[in-house]
C-alpha cells in the first residue's frame, strides 16, 4: 500500500513553489522628465537640415568647395542642389561618402580593442544575468552515496559491529522561496545591467566611428598643410635664388637676402613639423583601427570626403536614441530594482529541502520497493537584531538609486548641450570658411602686387616678406577652418546618437566562452 504522506509531499512542494514571488517591494518605475528644454536654442523651427559641402584638402587658395549634384529630400533656399538628408540614426555608411574611408571604419569596427572589450562586457553581463535568473528556480540534484562503518569493541561492550548504508536521492536542497520578491528584484537588476552593457557597446562603436573619421580628416588636413609647406618652400627658395642674384648684381641689399632666407627657414621648419605630424596621425589611425592601415587606403592628394546632410529633429528624438542615455536609464532601473531586494531582506527567508529516493542497509536491496524514503525540511529565518545592518543596506540602495537618477539627468543635459553647441557652431563655421577664403584671396593679391612692386624697385623686400607671411598663414588657416567645419558636422552626427550599426566582432584569440 502506498503511503499517502509520500503522495502529498510533492504536491505541497509544488504549491509552495507557485506561491513564490507573489510580493515585490520594488518601487514603481516611471521615466523621469527630461531636465532640458523641448526645443533646440538655435532656431524657432527645430525640424531643419544642415547641408555640408564637399571637404577637400587641396592646398590651392583658389579652390572652391563643390556641392553635390544629388537631389535633396529637404532643399534649402540657398542651394539649388544638395544630397538627400539622412536621419542621424541611420547607418554611418549613408553619412560618409568615401569608399576608402568606409573600408577603414569597417576594419576598425572589426579589430578595435575597445569594441572587443565592449562585446566581452556584454557576454559577461549576460552570464551574470543567467546566473542570477537561475536562482528563481530550484536546483534538482541526484546524489548517490554509500557509508560503511565499523564500531570497535572498546565502545560496544567488547563486540565489534559493521554498519552499512546505501542511498540514491533526487531532490531540492536549500531552495529559497521568493515570497517577498528579493530574488526576482536581483534578477531584474541583473537584466537591466545586461541591457546597459548592450547600450555601452553601441556607444563604444558610435565613438569609434566618429574617432576614425576625425583621425582620417585630421590626417588629410595635415597632409595638405605639408604640401602647402613644400610648395611654399619651393617658391621661397626660388625667390631667395633671385634675391641672391640681384644682390650679386648690386640691385638687392644684404638685408633683402637675409629676409629672404627667413622665409625659406620658416618653410623648412614647417615641412619638418608637418612631416612629423602626418606620421603621428597615421600612428593614431592605426591604433584606432587596431592594425596597420594599408597604404592604398590612406588619403591621397586628389581625395575628397563628402558628408550627407543631417536631419535634426526634436530633442526628444535624441533622448530616445543616444546609447549613453539608454545605458544610464537601464542603470537607473537596475538601482530601482535593488531597493526592492534591500527591502525584502527585512522579511523572513523561507528555504526548502525536499528529497525522495532509496535508502537501504544492503546494496542488493537498494532498488526494492521497501527502500523508498523521503525528506521534507522547510526552514524559516527571521531577522530580529541586526544592529542596523538592514537599514544601512536599504539606505545604500536608495542612495545608489538617487545617484543613478542624477547621472541619468546629467547625461541628458550633457547630450542636449552637445547638440546645441554643435548646431550653434555649424551656423557660423560656413561663414568663417567663406571669410577665410576671402582673406586668402586678398592676401594672395597683396603678395603678388608687393612682389611686383619689389621687382620694379618701388618697395623694399620687407613688404614682400610681410605679405608673403600673411598669405601663407591665411592658406593654413583656411585648411584648419575647413577641418573645424567638417569635424563639427561629424560631432553633430555623433551627439545626435547616429552612426551605430551591428557588427560581428571576433573574440580575442584563445577565448571560447562555449567551451566545456
Amino acid at each position: 500500500m502506498i503511503n499517502m504522506n509520500v503522495m502529498k509531499a510533492p504536491a505541497l512542494v509544488f504549491t509552495i513553489l507557485l506561491l513564490g514571488g507573489c510580493v515585490s517591494f520594488m518601487p514603481d518605475y516611471q521615466r523621469p522628465e527630461a531636465p532640458v528644454d523641448t526645443d533646440w536654442p538655435v532656431n524657432e523651427n527645430p525640424n531643419y537640415s544642415i547641408y555640408p559641402v564637399e571637404y577637400s584638402t587641396a592646398s590651392s587658395s583658389t579652390a572652391v568647395p563643390a556641392a553635390s549634384s544629388s537631389s535633396a529630400t529637404h532643399t534649402p533656399t540657398t542651394s539649388k542642389t544638395a544630397m538627400p538628408a539622412v536621419s542621424p540614426y541611420s547607418d554611418w555608411r549613408n553619412f560618409v561618402r568615401n569608399d576608402k574611408l568606409k573600408q577603414v571604419v569597417e576594419q576598425a569596427l572589426y579589430n578595435n580593442r575597445d569594441v572587443r572589450i565592449a562585446v566581452l562586457n556584454i557576454l559577461k553581463a549576460e552570464a551574470q544575468y543567467g546566473s542570477q535568473r537561475a536562482n528563481l528556480f530550484p536546483n534538482i540534484d541526484v546524489t548517490a552515496s554509500g557509508a560503511n562503518q565499523r564500531l570497535s569493541e572498546n565502545i560496544n561492550n567488547g563486540n565489534s559491529t559493521v554498519s552499512r548504508q546505501y542511498s540514491v536521492d533526487l531532490g531540492i536542497t536549500n531552495y529559497e522561496i521568493d515570497f517577498w520578491g528579493r530574488i526576482s528584484s536581483l534578477e531584474k537588476q541583473a537584466l537591466e545591467l545586461y541591457l546597459s552593457s548592450i547600450e555601452g557597446r553601441r556607444n563604444t562603436q558610435l565613438t569609434l566611428v566618429s574617432s576614425v573619421i576625425e583621425a582620417y580628416l585630421t590626417l588629410m588636413t595635415d597632409q595638405a598643410l605639408l604640401r602647402l609647406a613644400n610648395e611654399t618652400l619651393v617658391s621661397q627658395q626660388s625667390s631667395l635664388d633671385l634675391t641672391i642674384k640681384s644682390f650679386n648684381n648690386g640691385v638687392a641689399t644684404g638685408l633683402d637676402v637675409a629676409q629672404a632666407k627667413t622665409t625659406v627657414a620658416t618653410a623648412l621648419k614647417d615641412v619638418a613639423r608637418f612631416t612629423s605630424q602626418v606620421n603621428v596621425d597615421i600612428n593614431a589611425l592605426n591604433v584606432l583601427v587596431g592594425k596597420t592601415v594599408p597604404m592604398h587606403l590612406l588619403p591621397q592628394a586628389s581625395d575628397s570626403i563628402q558628408f550627407a546632410p543631417i536631419y535634426v529633429g526634436m530633442p526628444s528624438d535624441v533622448l530616445l536614441q543616444r546609447p549613453d542615455i539608454l545605458a544610464a536609464e537601464h542603470e537607473l532601473i537596475a538601482a530601482n530594482a535593488n531597493i526592492g531586494a534591500a527591502r525584502a531582506a527585512y522579511f523572513p527567508t523561507i528555504s526548502l529541502t525536499a528529497t525522495g529516493g532509496l535508502l537501504s542497509a544492503s546494496a542488493s536491496d537498494l532498488f526494492s520497493s521497501d527502500s523508498r524514503s523521503w525528506v521534507f525540511t522547510p526552514a524559516l529565518s527571521l531577522p530580529i537584531f541586526n544592529w542596523g545592518e538592514l537599514d544601512a543596506r536599504e539606505d545604500v540602495a536608495i542612495a545608489d538609486q538617487q545617484i543613478a537618477l542624477n547621472n541619468y539627468e546629467k547625461t541628458i543635459q550633457t547630450a542636449f548641450r552637445e547638440v546645441a553647441d554643435a548646431l550653434a557652431n555649424q551656423a557660423t563655421l560656413k561663414d568663417q570658411v567663406a571669410a577665410q577664403q576671402m582673406l586668402v584671396d586678398a592676401t594672395g593679391d597683396s603678395f603678388r602686387l608687393s612682389n611686383l612692386r619689389f621687382n620694379e624697385g618701388v618697395d623694399d623686400y620687407f613688404t614682400v616678406l610681410d605679405s608673403q607671411r600673411s598669405y601663407y598663414t591665411a592658406q593654413q588657416d583656411l585648411l584648419t577652418t575647413k577641418l573645424s567645419k567638417e569635424l563639427n558636422l561629424l560631432t553633430l552626427y555623433k551627439v545626435l546618437g547616429g552612426g551605430w550599426v551591428e557588427t560581428d566582432v571576433p573574440l580575442p584569440d584563445g577565448l571560447d566562452l562555449n567551451s566545456e
